[in-house]
């Protein structure tokens, strides 16, 4: 009975969240029932408490499916008739009319703001049963971290936003509804928040594995450091492209009609340096490290699997380039329980989400009744994306003095049997590569085909070859490249099965991870100067990683530290949904977002010879970039039910 009513009020928070008034009013709709006919029992909080979490999971905000807005960047496309979300962002297809319904998080994220105001509302005025106070003020915390990060990431969406810290009623006229405050004013709540619920909040729950996913100190502390950062950033310290965007008719105490900082300033890097530390001082105390080799290969021997078959030419480290490459894989889907320390904050994946259908090729074996299985095959890495990773000696291809000219880098790279076709660009790469990008001539995953590995054999229309006429239109590579990044090493096909998804691995998936904080703070390191503290950090990393770690002389100063961690940065966090956010943030939407940045090779012709499919490409869809892309912006109908909301720069 309890539960059917705590259900009935998720339904009828969920039915309100698209109504034509503002968003953080469509909360709770008049008439539904009140706190004390639900909030009973100490359960029955804790139940309450779930909802809201639950914006992580819609569809428009989950950090499960590559199908976002915020998957939209230079690093994947999809075939010209998938008509996805991200393909939309890439393509300058978003607008005021269609957002809400194109995977606009504006609804989502005030949905869950107003949630949680509400919960903590509720909460603070009735006397639960059997309910603790220490449960009462941690629950209450807890709302508290997930409101500052449902605002932190509608500013990294939408940039200066309404903040809305309490549930407002309904009949509140339309004149006295929240317009957008001062980006920085935004950054300030986000971190007061963090800094009000962290005393409040639980070290760990590793003592109680069925509350993985909830809020801790550690989160708390990462995503202050997390928004200081993107306050600092250039798109939000002096660079944003129309610095005449301000409000109309709502003004921030202390910062008038402004929206956006129009000079530089150097102390929000070093406020954003200090959070970051900061927050590695709690992940230490907190026992979080990096997932290692050691934890890794336990895991691959456990589930029975070899070293896949990397294209080195060196035999000596060919097998290290091996292990590593398998690290690489595990250390984004292994479970804490299996000793993957690195997860900050983290929530369950479901192996069934759309990222891993998607990125398994077309073809991977026959079954017995004769039909091929496989996935969809459509995540296709773009050829900057495969440009963009490391060498085995640490540096981009174009870089690497040891590794073949760019006239070489599409021609065999002199291996035998089931690997010749691979080219030299896709030969002596690093770790992360092998991990997270698959070629002709690659092993794509060890045991998926029914233990097998399986190999791509990317001109065969008959097998990961493009072929409309056999796998439909969606089902294919529209670069030559697929996607490894997220895919369970354990992975399998069988020949007997019904679907084509291959085995079901649950696995969590880390909103937080400890390798983004080493990042973000060499980040801040490099532009207060203090590069050799932030060099410790980034090395780790690449060390990690199993390529050569920098030298002090190698970045001597803060634009070559800066340029290494940002080359980091993509080969690390690669299809983690961070790349748009990074490319916003540095104002670089031209540089690596235009209609000729998106390549792969020869794809569309059907049975190709070798030197006719490796040619550089362009992908002819309709990507561009326009300087409107630095903000998704505000549904129309806000806008129209809001008289102090002005909308996104040129929508």
């Amino acid at each position: 009975m309890r539960v059917n009513n705590i259900y009935k009020l998720c339904i009828s928070v969920a039915a309100a969240a698209f109504l034509y008034s503002c968003s953080f009013l469509d909360v709770v709709p008049p008439e539904t029932e009140g706190p004390d006919d639900f909030l009973l029992e100490a359960e029955d909080a804790l139940k309450y408490l779930y909802g809201c979490y639950g914006t992580l999971q819609k569809n428009n905000t989950k950090v499960l499916s590559y199908n976002t807005l915020a998957f939209g960047s230079d690093e994947v496309v999809g075939p010209e008739t998938v008509y996805d979300n991200f393909r939309k962002q890439q393509c300058n297809q978003i607008t005021g009319y269609n957002v809400a319904g194109n995977g606009g998080v504006w609804g989502d994220y005030y949905y869950g703001i107003g949630y949680c105001n509400k919960f903590i509302s509720d909460l603070s005025s009735t006397e639960v049963k059997n309910l603790t106070n220490s449960d009462k003020v941690n629950y209450i915390a807890e709302a508290k971290f997930l409101k500052a990060y449902y605002h932190y990431k509608l500013m990294s969406a939408c940039g200066p936003i309404p903040i809305i810290d309490q549930q407002l009623p309904m009949s509140l006229p339309k004149e006295q509804i929240p317009g957008r405050s001062h980006f920085d004013a935004c950054v300030d709540y986000v971190v007061n928040l963090c800094d009000e619920a962290y005393p409040d909040l639980e070290k760990d729950f590793n003592s109680n594995s069925r509350y993985y996913g909830r809020a801790t100190k550690m989160a708390a502390k990462m995503l202050k450091a997390k928004v200081l950062v993107l306050a600092a950033s250039p798109l939000w310290n002096g660079s944003f492209p129309d610095k005449t965007w301000k409000n109309e008719k709502y003004q921030t105490p202390g910062y008038g009609y402004e929206l956006v900082s129009k000079s530089y300033d150097p102390q929000k890097w070093e406020r954003a340096e200090k959070a970051c530390l900061e927050a590695l001082e709690e992940a230490q105390d907190n026992g979080h490290r990096l997932f290692d080799l050691a934890e890794s290969e336990a895991l691959r021997l456990a589930d029975g699997i070899a070293l896949p078959k990397v294209p080195v030419s060196d035999p000596a480290a060919k097998e290290e380039i091996a292990k590593r490459t398998m690290l690489m894989r595990y250390a984004t889907v292994a479970k804490p329980s299996q000793g993957n320390k690195e997860i900050l904050w983290g929530c369950l994946w479901l192996t069934n989400e759309i990222c891993s259908w998607a990125s398994y090729p077309h073809y991977v074996l026959i079954r017995e009744n004769g039909q091929p299985a496989g996935g969809w095959g459509m995540i296709s890495p773009t050829l900057q994306t495969v440009e963009n990773f490391f060498t085995k000696n640490g540096k981009r291809p174009a870089d690497d003095p040891v590794f073949p000219s760019e006239g070489d880098w599409f021609r065999r790279a002199g291996f035998e049997g089931l690997q010749e076709n691979v080219i030299n660009l896709c030969a002596n790469r690093e770790p992360r590569f092998y991990a997270a990008i698959s070629f002709d001539g690659d092993e794509y995953s060890p045991v998926i085909a029914n233990g097998s590995p399986l190999y791509i054999n990317a001109m065969d229309p008959d097998q990961n070859g493009y072929n409309t006429d056999k796998y439909g239109v969606n089902n294919n590579s529209r670069t030559g490249f697929w996607n490894k990044k997220l895919v369970h090493p354990n992975t399998r096909y069988d020949s007997w099965g019904s679907d084509n998804t291959g085995s079901v691995i649950d696995h969590p998936w880390s909103i937080f991870r400890l390798a983004d904080l080493y990042l973000i703070y060499a980040e801040a390191c490099a532009h207060t100067g203090h590069i050799s503290d932030g060099l410790v950090y980034l090395n780790k990393i690449r060390e990690r990683a199993g390529v050569p770690e920098y030298t002090l002389a190698e970045v001597s100063d803060s634009e070559k530290f800066l340029k290494a961690v940002l080359e980091e940065r993509f080969c690390e966090l690669y299809l983690e949904g961070m790349r748009l956010e990074d490319i916003r943030r540095y104002v670089n939407g031209a540089k690596y977002m235009s209609h000729d940045c998106y390549q792969g090779l020869n794809v569309l012709e059907k049975n190709p010879t070798f030197e006719s499919f490796n040619v550089r490409t362009n992908v002819e869809q309709q990507y561009m970039w326009h300087n409107r892309m630095y903000l998704q912006p505000v549904p129309d109908s806000e806008v129209y039910a809001n008289p102090q909301m002005v909308q996104a720069p040129l929508y």
